[in-house]
């Protein structure tokens, strides 16, 4: 390999890695915090007393009020009675409330957080409820249990911001990030092929050094 080559090579492996240090936080920030699990699961049926919901995110969930004001969890049945008795508290990349369920019967949890990248996600789950019989059944409410954030999300019945995210184990497939990160790859790979082009067309390029005629040959002799 001639020193031309050596030197083109390193330049165009400098440009690469410049690029992909810069499209790394882009790519980092279209990925929104998801649910990795939930208590009571999605789909479960719960068949002891209940005393809170309990959601976990694989980053942490910002509390940007220092009181978990900035995020909501709610309880509700068939009715649209609510049964959380108090409102969220946010720990690290946990947020739970407390509550006390009605009769045996379906519930609905919905909630809505800021993740780590400064985005508002919401989505909503269902489980069962099938206590032992002889379990008392809490009355519920006709508004949320934490009265003080009810303006933020819609009440039962009413238009409810349409969720950004979704009960999942896996990493998100929303359509906004989805279509973000295959922008950057896009991107990336068409930068990567432009400069591989470039590398070639110099290299077919260049001028091969001309060999130098020996004047000792019959040719030269005179």
């Amino acid at each position: 390999m001639t020193r031309m080559t050596t030197r083109v090579l390193a330049g165009v492996g400098g440009i690469l890695a410049t690029v992909a240090l810069a499209l790394a936080p882009s790519v980092a920030a279209s990925a929104h915090d998801y649910l990795v699990s939930t208590s009571p699961a999605s789909g479960a049926t719960q068949t002891d007393p209940l005393t809170q919901v309990k959601l976990t995110f694989n980053d942490r969930v910002l509390d940007l009020g220092g009181d978990g004001s900035s995020a909501i969890l709610r309880v509700t049945d068939a009715s649209g009675k609510h049964y959380e008795t108090g409102c969220p508290t946010i720990l690290d990349a946990a947020v739970s409330a407390p509550v006390a369920l009605g009769a045996a019967g379906d519930y609905a949890v919905d909630w809505q957080v800021v993740s780590a990248d400064g985005h508002t996600v919401s989505g909503t789950y269902g489980f069962t409820y099938q206590p032992p019989a002889g379990t008392s059944a809490a009355p519920g409410r006709t508004g949320p249990g934490c009265a003080a954030r009810s303006n933020v999300v819609a009440t039962p019945g009413a238009a409810a911001p349409a969720p950004t995210s979704t009960v999942s184990t896996a990493a998100p497939t929303t359509a906004s990030s989805g279509n973000d990160l295959g922008l950057v790859i896009g991107i990336a790979i068409g930068i990567v092929v432009l400069a591989l082009i470039g590398v070639t067309i110099l290299l077919l390029t260049r001028k091969r050094p001309q060999p130098t005629e020996d004047p000792d040959t019959p040719a030269n002799r005179t």
